[in-house]
């Protein structure tokens, strides 16, 4: 068996896989199917491809372009086509070309089209078809060995994260003559499964895909007919599957996040499923699929299909198309959940297109959380240790959008700027944004920002005379962005990630223009073009590599372990302005085992980074009623600390005291400057540095 090759899918991995670091380090779901995303396809055969086509696209309303040449099927001397939907799965059509070459290593097949049409065979996506294999071994269950190989389409040139190697991985419980109630397996290799699982959002995802005109965003369920249902869920249970429920004609199993296999056995011996059965034997008779807007599906196919072709069971809200109008399988449509519905009306903005009202909210809803205590209310920045304009039109100019490069801006929000006050904020690292998330608020800031049309960024070195543009540097630069570019009021130059995100041309373009909003002015009328050419070379000189960390996840103490040293003496702290002490008096209460609480208010991502030891994480964005439960409420000195180096520790404080603490305070310098003192730090990785 040859998979057919999910085009889309593969594209939308790309993207996944670019925004990214950790590897797939556990399985997830079960023994069976590890962290696989469910239903992954349905193979109907049909008599002429060509037709049958037709007939899907401009009557069922399927998006299935006629290509100029059907590719090579599933199978070896088969030609077909498939349409993807954004939760991953997909359907194929799929018919005889060579019958020779079929009718020896698939006869299945040519026996089925010679008198039906119909789904055959269907497959599970698992992320590990050796754990798959080895789980239903050891369950006794045969299977033939996995299989690898590559989809018969070939992929885009400089995909480098395609090797030229097996695209997928394969188990079947026979080549020749599978039985058509079981599935079979698929891995496509290179899936990220365990971060896709765990940002799963196909409503997000429906970007990446054409719209199907009848309104289809994935497969729900299949609905499977069986000779003797008490077998066949013994059958199943056996080989895995989690059984939802079960009557004496039908059992229900779970296969991944809301998909179901439905079993199903004739109630009498002459009704529709007997016949099926008598007709073709055991397998699948229904695909029922997700709608956006159920009126939407029916006012469509109304208008396409011969009156009594569509039928409408108000009590189950449920669309069916029958057998005979859709090449051998029932097809059944349902409306997706509201909350579904809601959420794709947000992320599902495409690029060169407005964001509509309620993806606008949202972004609004995530820059006021996450970034408004920093940048400004209206983004005019500088309202927290001079964190820049995000107003700046030229910015904004200078920098593509998410979904052409993950650039400066989205690495920034995503890792962090190591060293500053800027914390990682993406998922991956810890924090509360995923990648949608970023992309959204990016395009809004874009669209705030009024930028029409991207400035284009030169990709090639800028070549200067570093020695020169290092004095340069010093007479025109230092005096806000450091003289070793560490940052006084203005963006820290000498950053590994920000020279490692910003190209020489965005660097010189700012020098020369300036940035609108900002106190940055153009130095392109003082400075000559040799001179910028300098100063930029120089401040590249300053690279010293950086690369996408990998995530630092270190345990929450426990609310017991909040307080520290909880039979101790209280530290006598003299605060400045009735809340700040210094980081002299704090470093003095650790040594003398004082009874205290820690809190660190920034992104949890960054206290997974580090942190002062025994610290816990109350983010500045925790809505407060879920961080006040969890602190004690007693004489016990609380301090808070963030690196910006009030904003965030002063939100906390502010939270706490209007809930009645009395004995809080801010650590004054922050916890950057408190590292750079060399007073106790614990890193990520175990590591803690001691004065």
């Amino acid at each position: 068996m040859k998979a057919a090759f999910p085009a889309v899918a593969f594209i939308l991995v790309g993207l996944i896989s670019s925004c990214v670091s950790k590897q797939e380090k556990e399985l997830g779901r079960n023994l069976l199917l590890g962290a696989g995303f469910g239903i992954n396809s349905a193979t109907l055969i049909v008599q002429n491809l060509d037709s049958a086509r037709n007939y899907y696209t401009n009557v069922l309303g399927f998006n299935l372009p006629r290509p100029k040449k059907f590719n090579q099927g599933s199978y070896d001397g088969t030609v077909g086509l498939s349409v993807y939907f954004p939760d991953l799965s997909f359907i194929e059509l799929l018919s005889v070309k060579d019958t020779g070459l079929v009718e020896t290593k698939h006869p299945f097949i040519t026996s089925f089209a010679q008198h039906q049409e119909g789904v055959r065979v269907y497959s599970l996506s698992t992320s590990s078809a050796d754990t798959t294999y080895s789980w239903m071994s050891s369950q006794g269950i045969k299977t033939e060995a996995v299989k690898a190989g590559r989809a018969t389409a070939e992929m885009p040139k400089g995909w480098n994260w395609d090797d030229g190697g097996p695209q997928y991985r394969t188990i079947e419980f026979s080549s020749k003559n599978p039985p058509g109630y079981l599935p079979s397996f698929t891995e496509w290799i290179g899936y990220p499964y365990q971060e896709m699982q765990e940002g799963w959002k196909p409503y997000s995802w429906r970007k990446y895909y054409p719209e199907q005109p009848n309104g289809v965003v994935g497969i729900s369920s299949l609905l499977v007919v069986v000779n003797n249902l008490d077998s066949a869920r013994k059958e199943f249970l056996k080989i895995g599957l989690t059984e939802l429920e079960a009557t004496n004609t039908s059992a229900g199993f779970k296969i991944a996040h809301s998909q179901k296999l439905l079993l199903m056995a004739p109630k009498s011996p002459n009704n529709e499923l007997s016949n099926f059965l008598k007709t073709r034997g055991p397998g699948v008779y229904a695909i029922r699929f997700e709608v956006k807007k159920l009126k939407d599906t029916q006012e469509f196919l109304k208008k396409k299909l011969p009156a009594g072709a569509l039928r409408f069971d108000t009590s189950l809200k449920q669309l069916t198309v029958p057998k005979e109008y859709a090449y051998g399988v029932q097809l059944e449509f349902i409306e997706e959940p509201k909350e579904q519905a809601e959420l794709a009306k947000i992320y599902n903005f495409k690029e060169g297109s407005k964001l509509d009202s309620a993806s606008s909210r949202h972004a609004l809803g995530i820059y006021t959380k996450y970034c408004a205590l920093c940048h400004g209310k209206n983004r005019e920045g500088y309202a927290a240790d001079f964190a820049p304009s995000l107003r700046s039109h030229s910015l904004m100019a200078t920098t593509l959008l998410p979904r052409y490069s993950y650039n400066y801006l989205s690495h920034t929000i995503a890792y962090g700027r190591s060293g500053t006050a800027m914390a990682p904020y993406a998922k991956s690292q810890g924090g509360p944004l995923d990648e949608d998330d970023i992309d959204l608020l990016l395009q809004w800031l874009h669209e705030l920002s009024g930028v029409k049309k991207p400035i284009e960024m030169s990709t090639k070195p800028v070549i200067g005379n570093a020695t020169l543009g290092k004095a340069l540097y010093a007479k025109y630069c230092a005096s806000c962005h450091g003289i070793k570019g560490e940052g006084i009021r203005a963006p820290a130059l000498g950053n590994p990630m920000l020279l490692a995100t910003a190209s020489d041309a965005f660097l010189r373009y700012t020098i020369s223009e300036g940035r609108d909003s900002t106190p940055m002015p153009a130095f392109k009328d003082s400075l000559s073009k040799v001179e910028i050419n300098a100063v930029t070379a120089y401040i590249r000189s300053r690279a010293s590599g950086w690369n996408a960390p990998e995530a630092v996840t270190m345990t929450q103490p426990l609310s017991k372990n909040y307080v520290l040293n909880p039979n101790k003496k209280a530290p006598k702290f003299t605060l400045r302005d009735d809340r700040y002490i210094s980081a002299q008096q704090l470093l003095k209460a650790l040594k003398d085992s004082s009874r205290m609480i820690l809190l660190d208010a920034r992104s949890e991502a960054a206290w997974h980074q580090t942190h002062i030891p025994g610290a816990i994480s109350v983010p500045y964005y925790e809505e407060p009623d879920t961080f006040v439960k969890r602190i004690p409420k007693d004489s016990t000195w609380i301090v808070a600390y963030c690196a910006c180096p009030h904003a965030a520790s002063n939100r906390v404080v502010n939270t706490l005291r209007r809930f009645g603490y009395k004995h809080t305070a801010i650590l004054d310098e922050g916890i950057l400057v408190w590292a750079q003192r060399g007073y106790p730090v614990q890193y990520g990785q175990g590591n803690m540095t001691k004065k």
